[in-house]
């Protein structure tokens, strides 16, 4: 039988890495909403849709910052800054491009 060996330790989730998956979830949220609302509504939606977007956008930005943040502490883990860099900076991509199509 193969010998199993557990580490234990006292590492943490940053908080500013959890701060930023949360951020990304709203962005993420705000911005299936605004796209099913202005495909529902033929590109018509107003500017409750290009609202929501640019606050997806602004979610995304600092859900970055605050990763890139969880980054520089030390003994702790960092999966969850990962994920909210991965997160954020996709959806800031998407809404980049959306933007520049739009202009």
């Amino acid at each position: 039988m193969a010998k199993r060996n557990y580490k234990f330790t006292d590492k943490k989730h940053t908080r500013q890495g959890l701060a930023s998956l949360g951020l990304g979830a709203a962005a993420l949220i705000l911005t299936a909403v605004s796209l099913s609302m202005a495909y529902r509504l033929s590109g018509q939606a107003g500017s409750a849709v290009g609202l929501m977007g640019m606050l997806a956008l602004l979610c995304s930005i600092t859900g970055f910052v605050l990763a890139v943040r969880g980054f520089q502490e030390e003994d702790v883990y960092y999966i969850s800054s990962q994920a909210g860099a991965v997160l954020d900076g996709i959806l800031f991509i998407g809404w980049a491009v959306i933007g520049i199509i739009g202009m």
